[in-house]
């Protein structure tokens, strides 16, 4: 997955690939599609539009302008290294993309505790950035330590949080993103690491294309057609 838009099409086949899970489901065998269709046809738009309303409803952190044109969304676990990984990679970009990060909890009997307390605390922002930025990838902890028990409330958002990813089939492993890929209208969702490249080029066409294989067609960048 080096590049998002040029390897968008790969994504759905390897949803656990780079990404943290504990007995996560194997994703369904591909199905053969017509080949008269263009990548863009070959996707269910409507669910990716579904994912990405259901992600924007949970409770979450968000980072980057309110009013920012290029939107994300991520599901984050606060124990999972590749999370961690994915952080330092969209660090560049936080200024310019606003991102709804959410936390759920299944690598460690402590996930839960941990992102609660971070939704808890006085700037959640700064506990996220704590968390990723001191991730101990020995073992495999976030580096945000609660000075205070976080409150049953936010624990059980947290908990519900992941309860309704796995039940509408939105989370398969850490990190899933979502991407606003035209502005209230078209979205596209994976699982794994957005790698440097990729993250270069997911958010230069943020908000902008309804169709990330166009340039394929035009002859300017070759695009593989999605799995199904």
């Amino acid at each position: 997955m080096r590049l998002l838009f040029q390897y968008i099409g790969l994504a759905m086949l390897l949803l656990a690939l780079g990404a943290c899970s504990k007995a996560a489901p194997r994703p369904p065998s591909p199905v053969a599609v017509a080949a008269s269709k263009t990548p863009a046809e070959q996707v269910d738009w409507a669910a990716m539009q579904a994912f990405w309303n259901r992600a924007m409803a949970l409770p979450g952190i968000d980072t980057g302008p309110v009013d920012a044109s290029k939107r994300m969304v991520v599901y984050f676990d606060p124990h999972c290294p590749v999370c961690a990984k994915q952080w330092q990679v969209l660090r560049p970009y936080l200024q310019q993309v606003r991102i709804h990060w959410v936390p759920v909890a299944y690598m460690d009997a402590s996930s839960a505790r941990v992102a609660a307390a971070m939704l808890d605390a006085t700037d959640p922002v700064a506990a996220l950035t704590t968390n990723e930025q001191n991730f101990d990838s020995k073992a495999n902890k976030g580096g945000y330590q609660p000075s205070a028990a976080p409150s049953a409330a936010r624990v059980a958002q947290v908990e519900r949080n992941t309860r309704l990813a796995r039940q509408a089939g939105d989370l398969m492993g850490t990190p899933t993103l979502g991407f606003e890929l035209l502005r209230g209208q078209r979205y596209y969702r994976m699982t794994g690491l957005l790698e440097s490249d990729a993250a270069r080029i997911a958010v230069a066409d943020l908000g902008t294309t309804a169709d990330p294989w166009v340039k394929r067609r035009s002859g300017v960048a070759p695009v593989p057609a999605p799995a199904a």
